[in-house]
């Protein structure tokens, strides 16, 4: 018995595996400084994603959301969730509207979080006002696609 594999066809390559999509990518975009952070409700959750450099507009994305909290808060809970893989270790940073930072996670799982106030990671009780998180690679060239949970607790 004789097989014959030939096609005479040229064979189209698979498009490459990217734990991401173009829209994910472009969630909110542009929103790669603190002064183009896309403004964020509690209701949006993305999908978003961290891109490689060929999907993101600058050499490492790294994506900036404001948010506003108002009088009478008695929490603020900012979370991202990924996917865990080698490649794709996201961190979380909490700045006020002037670029301070407030507050960071770093951790290694597939989640970050930051609640204010709370004591880890150390963030103390957010003033009326408008903030911004920042959620960049945890490490050079590290890209994912993240789920958002922002939640503003009244008193």
């Amino acid at each position: 018995m004789i097989l014959d594999f030939s096609d005479s066809q040229i064979p189209i390559d698979a498009p490459p595996d990217t734990p991401y999509t173009q829209e994910q990518c472009m969630y909110k975009e542009p929103n790669d400084s603190i002064d183009t952070a896309a403004m964020i409700e509690p209701t949006e959750m993305g999908p978003a994603a961290i891109c490689a450099p060929a999907m993101a507009t600058d050499p490492e994305d790294t994506d900036f959301y404001k948010f506003t909290v108002p009088a009478g808060t008695a929490s603020v809970q900012v979370k991202i969730t990924f996917m865990t893989s080698p490649k794709g270790d996201l961190d979380l940073k909490l700045l006020d509207s002037t670029g301070t930072m407030l507050a960071q996670s770093r951790g290694f799982l597939d989640f970050e979080t930051i609640t204010c106030p709370a004591m880890s990671p150390a963030c103390a009780a957010l003033a009326p006002g408008d903030y911004v998180f920042q959620v960049l690679p945890g490490s050079a060239m590290a890209t994912n696609p993240y789920n958002i949970e922002l939640t503003i607790t009244p008193m």
